[in-house]
């Protein structure tokens, strides 16, 4: 898609990662369909031009999904880069959050970005051309105390989205999933994340130091969401993206420690693990 001015569909688009998209998309000559439960949120936020439509959607009611990508064929007539931005987190320990909070997350985080690719996929196949960026998270791939249940939405995004790269490749069209360490967004704050005043209390004392931690990084992560975006713009413009990139030095840290305790604890099991290898007969 060099040299071609793309369509692209934001959602969860009106602050944080989703709305620096935004901007750097347009700033870079793009067009944008920005996606929000109030689409009002964008006044102020960007300018209104031609190239700008920003349209209701509630993540992830499938009409709502199908009239916001509808409305945005009408406007462009195509959609080159899909960004699945929208989710929450949930913190809390496994065991005591509800399954109603645990539903709700993965509804969102999960099943929102199955269905706004449902809808979109159909288009980029039939452009044999398109990107889709899902949104998943170094606790994709690390997690901790007070984070089980968002980890696995976000582990159950890059799964998913390795699966599509492969799926997708056949039709010309890219599918990544980003990662990205601490970003300094409301990410966790009380206006975004769920759970956080339950887990301060709770039973297990490794969840109440995490959250006190939590509460320390909030607004003071390390990552610029603007940077992060613009990561984005870049990987639009490359020929054989990846079906995973990892953002931020600390996100390149905890992923090295991860693979390497993996390793050592695979290594230090190799007898029982071959253990199950019995000859056929």
């Amino acid at each position: 898609m060099s040299g071609e001015r793309r369509v692209w569909f934001v959602t969860g688009a009106s602050k944080g990662i989703g709305l620096e998209t935004v901007r750097a998309a347009l700033e870079v000559g793009d067009r944008v369909v920005a996606t929000s439960r109030r689409p009002g949120d964008f006044a102020g936020k960007i300018q209104k031009t031609d190239d700008f439509l920003a349209v209701e959607m509630t993540i992830p009611e499938s009409v709502s999904i199908r009239h916001a990508v509808d409305q945005a064929l009408d406007r462009f007539g195509r959609i080159d880069v899909l960004v699945n931005n929208a989710g929450y987190s949930l913190l809390g320990s496994v065991e005591e959050l509800s399954d109603e909070a645990v539903r709700r997350n993965f509804d969102v985080n999960v099943m929102g970005v199955l269905a706004v690719q449902r809808a979109v996929l159909p288009v980029m196949r039939e452009q044999r051309k398109g990107h889709v960026i899902n949104l998943a998270s170094i606790s994709a791939s690390v997690t901790g105390p007070a984070t089980g249940i968002y980890s696995a939405t976000k582990a159950a995004v890059l799964m998913l989205t390795e699966a599509l790269a492969a799926e997708l490749a056949v039709f010309g069209v890219h599918a990544t999933a980003v990662c990205p360490g601490g970003v300094r967004t409301d990410f966790l704050d009380p206006s975004s994340s769920q759970g956080a005043e339950e887990a301060t209390r709770s039973a297990y004392p490794q969840v109440r130091r995490a959250m006190a931690g939590y509460g320390r990084l909030n607004h003071n992560q390390g990552g610029d969401p603007r940077l992060v975006a613009e990561a984005f713009v870049q990987l639009t413009r490359m020929p054989d993206p990846p079906s995973r990139l990892y953002l931020g030095t600390d996100a390149l840290q905890a992923l090295r420690f991860k693979v390497e305790d993996v390793i050592d604890q695979a290594n230090s099991h190799i007898a029982l693990s071959q253990s199950i290898d019995g000859e056929r007969g």
